[in-house]
């Protein structure tokens, strides 16, 4: 499941949202399959000379002018920033009322600006590489559809409890990112479709996740769990577990009879071998491959 190397296509773009939520800014032709084409592209830092640019990748070192240049585009509607040597991005990029994606690739950073945790026009967010300790309870998007971190360095990324609900969020993915436990805020998340949470410390899912009647996929691979809710086996959405490599030494049976479950990874779990040929049994009765 954690596979970030291929492209990932975004279908069906209109001016209000998304039809499909998957993105990644490492496929090459992003600025041709996002967002409005007349929208002028810069694609280096000499391009910050460019007034109203919206959209803008940037790989490489920035300097102070380059900054001071970045500070000046408000009308982005994407902004990429790759291994630039920031610790902390500036303000005014966020401001933009259009600002639809942000990602960031390579560059430590220790905080996200306040304008960009308030936005109301963000709808993708992708942290890749990070150095995030914590998530402000301030943070309020409305209209944010996807969340993506991978690699976050800090020793545990906090989120508070107070978090606000995100309405509008519908996939939420953590790649290797400590979490101290299970975010609260993800269970008010009424929209969300998809949670991959792989490889973050997690020893377990509260019985909570139920309340999420919309959610097909749940991606846990390579975490601490030494139990699985039973609540899972009555969401009625639920085609996709992934439980590989956690720390299992029972399956609550209740789980395999999940109204439309059609997929179940439970492999690298120290199961009884007796249980996993049972899961195995069951699942060719009810229809769900089982790995």
């Amino acid at each position: 499941m954690n596979n970030l190397v291929g492209i990932f296509l975004l279908l069906c773009i209109g001016g209000s949202g998304f039809s499909q939520i998957s993105f990644n800014s490492s496929d090459a032709g992003i600025f041709q399959k996002f967002g409005t084409p007349q929208a002028a592209i810069g694609k280096n830092s000499s391009d910050l000379s460019l007034k109203n640019l919206g959209k803008l990748s940037l790989l490489g070192p920035l300097n102070r002018k380059d900054l001071k240049a970045l500070t000046k585009q408000t009308q982005l509607e994407i902004l990429l920033l790759n291994s630039n040597g920031l610790t902390q991005l500036p303000e005014a990029p966020f401001t933009s009322p259009q600002l639809l994606v942000f990602s960031t690739k390579n560059n430590s950073l220790k905080s996200l600006p306040l304008p960009l945790i308030q936005s109301s026009s963000l709808e993708i967010i992708e942290l890749d590489n990070v150095a995030l300790d914590s998530i402000p309870s301030s943070t309020l998007l409305p209209n944010l559809e996807l969340l993506r971190i991978v690699k976050n360095a800090a020793d545990s990324l906090v989120f508070p409890d107070s978090l606000p609900e995100m309405p509008s969020l519908r996939s939420i993915e953590f790649f290797q990112v400590p979490l101290t436990r299970f975010p609260e805020f993800i269970v008010r998340c009424p929209n969300l479709e998809r949670i991959v949470l792989n490889g973050c410390r997690l020893d377990s899912i509260p019985e909570r996740i139920s309340s999420l009647a919309k959610l097909h996929t749940l991606d846990v691979e390579n975490n601490a769990l030494k139990k699985l809710p039973h609540a899972l086996g009555f969401m009625p959405n639920l085609r996709s577990l992934n439980v590989s490599a956690n720390q299992l030494t029972s399956f609550p049976e209740r789980l395999m009879y999940a109204p439309n479950l059609e997929e179940l990874k439970v492999k690298n779990n120290p199961l009884p071998s007796e249980d996993f040929e049972i899961l195995r049994i069951i699942g060719r009765a009810t229809k769900t491959f089982v790995d």
